[in-house]
Order: structure tokens, then sequence, then C-alpha cells
């Protein structure tokens, strides 16, 4: 259940919330010394660099920069203390879509370098008093972009869920219409949900494709993945319809489920009959469809923990509003009361497991993977649920350089922007991250930041602790 998908019952609006005071550098020219930049594309580290920012962009590296500039006092200079320089992160399966995502929900992306996200659920399908919408979110991104407001970039906005009422006979004119209606609307992506028929799909895939729109979401119930790959699917979006289809049961469940959430006793026939040869198959058609795959870990994790003490009260709680912690801790307790005995947590914490071998496999089958938190779902921490989901896909079996890849470079990639994001290159829109320590060496290093550069905005740690700070004082007032 994502809590961000709906107004809370109370009208929070009518809290009154100021926008946090930041004390960040804003210049038009930057000079970062003595830093280690990580290539994310081979996982190697070019030592001790000089990075000349200009205009928000990396001008250029290199170890002579500094006695090359004609006049290096007139600049703004900064002292890297030898840390690690790397692409700021992008989360690939995001939601912000509320009244407070200024206040509460930008802040803690942008402090945990988090600099781009894919927002999952950008438009309202039953518009609410004080709800935001596309041209709300639009706005925010623009705003972002000119540096008038701190928060990710919103590299791509989607549609609202298309899944229409189960038996609703929808018509193909219908489906392209609502999709030539969202490209008229400007959003980048049409999002589908489980209650979407296997031939609406194919109309809206047809459709969008042919507006070069991306396709992502839910998948159909009704539907494999090897159909929807097929159709046009450009990203898989969570591990469980991997293991929805990797059984010999697959054919029934689908046949005769009306949930995307299986029942125990499914849950259990998934795992206990894993048929690993017809993954194989699925991860074929997924590669040479170029369907991309956003596992977002996180979100089982959260199943297979949900009666775990520490894990539901984790220190991260602080950053997160009264009316949110509600919903979540609420989902955790119906996951409970789903899977009440130690047998059949076992079996919950098992399917956990076993989409996480799932990713390896696709991961060594050649599928593209990229890193999506599904934030503001439950116990999916604005921001800093990246380090998380980052530490998943290690778990999985990737390597950490390639679980950083999925954050950067491939996320640039797969969103066509690779000429200005996901490295740290010379011509490159300077969004980046500098690290006390190495995350190629070890994942749990991507939790050491020292500063976060937004084109032309740097902020240093006091910064980003100031963001967190004013944050859960503001919470705390509430």
């Amino acid at each position: 259940m994502n809590s961000l998908k709906k107004l809370p019952g109370r009208i929070i609006l009518a809290l009154v919330l100021t926008l946090p005071v930041v004390n960040w550098v804003s210049a038009d020219t930057l000079l970062l010394h003595s830093v280690n930049i990580i290539d994310v594309q081979s996982g190697t580290v070019n030592e001790n660099q000089h990075v000349l920012i200009r205009d928000g962009r990396i001008e250029r590296i290199g170890e002579t920069v500094i006695e090359e500039m004609e006049n290096p006092n007139s600049i703004q200079h900064i002292d890297g203390r030898n840390g690690f320089l790397m692409p700021g992160l992008m989360d690939m399966h995001a939601h912000i879509r509320h009244p407070l995502a200024p206040s509460l929900i930008f802040p803690q992306f942008v402090a945990h370098g988090v600099t781009g996200i894919r927002e999952m659920n950008s438009e309202c399908e039953d518009p609410q008093p004080g709800m935001p919408c596309l041209t709300q979110m639009q706005t925010w991104q623009q705003q972002i972009d000119a540096g008038k407001l701190t928060g990710p970039r919103l590299l791509a906005l989607s549609s609202f869920p298309v899944n229409p009422p189960w038996d609703y006979e929808v018509t193909e004119e219908q489906i392209r219409g609502l999709v030539a209606e969202m490209d008229n609307r400007d959003v980048d992506l049409i999002k589908t949900y489980f209650r979407l028929s296997a031939q609406a799909f194919r109309w809206l895939a047809d459709e969008a494709a042919q507006r070069e729109l991306m396709v992502a979401g839910h998948l159909p119930v009704t539907m494999t993945v090897t159909e929807a790959a097929n159709a046009g699917l450009d990203s898989l979006e969570h591990a469980r319809d991997l293991l929805f289809d990797c059984f010999p049961g697959a054919a029934e469940f689908r046949a005769s489920e009306r949930t995307q959430n299986p029942s125990v006793a499914w849950l259990q026939r998934m795992v206990a009959e894993h048929d690993s040869k017809q993954c194989e198959r699925i991860f074929q058609a997924m590669v040479a469809n170029d369907t991309w795959y956003v596992p977002t870990h996180v979100t089982r994790r959260m199943d297979a923990m949900a009666g775990d003490n520490a894990f539901r009260n984790d220190p991260r709680r602080q950053y997160i509003w009264p009316e949110v912690l509600q919903s979540w801790d609420a989902d955790a307790d119906n996951m409970l009361a789903m899977a009440p005995s130690p047998e059949e947590r076992d079996i919950v914490a098992g399917f956990y497991q076993q989409g996480l071998t799932l990713t390896a496999q696709a991961h060594q089958a050649g599928v593209r993977v990229l890193m999506g938190t599904d934030s503001g779902d439950s116990f999916s921490y604005f921001g800093s649920s990246a380090h998380d989901e980052l530490k998943e896909l290690v778990k999985a079996g990737l390597t950490p350089a390639q679980a950083l890849r999925a954050a950067t470079g491939d996320a640039a990639e797969f969103l066509g922007i690779q000429d200005d994001y996901g490295s740290v290159s010379e011509g490159k829109v300077a969004d980046l991250i500098l690290l006390r320590a190495n995350p190629v060496s070890n994942i749990n290093n991507i939790g050491t930041i020292d500063a976060v550069f937004m084109g032309q905005r740097y902020f240093d740690r006091d910064a980003l602790h100031k963001l967190l700070q004013d944050l859960a004082d503001e919470i705390a007032a509430m």
C-alpha cells in the first residue's frame, strides 16, 4: 500500500509549514580540490583529481586544473579532503506527490544524495481538494531545475495508474484516447496496474510506443512477464511478478486470482515449486525486448520483517509525519495478520529471499537492473531507502560497482539523458555526491556523504544535517 496515493483523512494543508532554510552555497564557478573520482561504469577510481564546475556543469577534470587557470582566486574553492566523488543517485521508482513534498519529502532525497527520481504516480485520476496533481508536479520540476526549490530533479513524471474495475470491458478507443490525453498533458510514462486486461495492456503499449512514452508499473494479474515484455513493457517493477511466473502453477494463479497480494499458500507454492528454467525463458524475453527491471526489494523486505521490533522502530521514523507512520504501521499489522504463525512468517521471508535470488539470476542473464525504492510505501524512507536498496542489490549478488551503476549511469541510459547525467564527466550536469569512503570497496560507504552538488548548488555536511534537523523539528512540532 502506498500511503502517498491518497490524501490523509485530516486536511493536512491546514498545517502551517515553512520551507526549510538551508545553508548552501550557490556560485557560477566552483573548484573542487583533491578528490578521487569513481568511474561507475568500470568500478575504478581516478585518484587526486580537481573538478571545475561552471554554470552548473563540469567544465574540467584533471590533476593540473588549478595551475592552468588564469585567475583561480576569483572562484569558490572547496576542499574535497581526498573524498570519493560519484554521480548523484537516481531513484527509478519513487512516490512524492503530496502537499507536504517541498517541506517534508524533497529535503530527505537531497540529504541522502538522491539527486533525481522517476516519479511513478504524478497525475490525479480523481482530483481532491488540496492534493497536488500533474500541473503542480511540473511546477515543482521547473523550480527544482532552476534552483528555486531544494529537491531531487523530477526526471520523469507518470500518468495515474491505469486500473479499470474488474470485468469492465474497456475499448481500444478508450485506451488509446487515454494515452493520447496523457501525452497531451506531457507525461513521460504511462503507469499500468493490476486490474488492466491483457488486451488493454497491448493497446496501451502500442499507442505509447507510437508516442514515445514509457510503459511501466504493475503488470495485469492476467498477463505474464513474457507477454508484457513482448507487448512493449519498458520496465518491470517489483520482483514479485517474476516469482508469480517462475513456478508450474503460474498459469493457474494468473487465471484464478484477482489480487497482486497472494495468500501465504500461493507464496509457499511459488517458492517450493520454483522452476529456474521457466525463469530463464522469461529473462530471455526481457533481454530480447529491452525490458529493464526495478526489483524494489525494500518492499518485500517490509513484508518479511513486519514483526521485527527494531525494523518497525527505525530511528528514521523521526523524518516521517504521523499520518504516514500510522498507515505504515497498519500495513505491517495487516501483513502479520495475514501470516501470524512462525511457519507462515518463514514462508513470507522465503518469498522475499527468493526475489533476491531471482535478481541475481536476471542480472547474470543480461537483464538490465535499475535501483528503485517505491519510496513512500511502507517503511521505504524518502532518500535513505536508496542506500537500503543498493545494499539489497549487493545482497542479491551484484557487485557494489554494478549496484551503483544501476542507480547512476544505467538509470541515465534508461531515461535517455546520459549526455547530461550519470557520470562524473566533462560537459555533464554537476549532480554529484562526495563521500568520505569508497562505496565500490564496501557498499555501506554510500552513507558517508560529506557533500551534495546539484548544478550550481553545493550542500556541505552542515547544510545536509540542517535539512534533516529542520525536518525532524517540524514533524516533532506537529
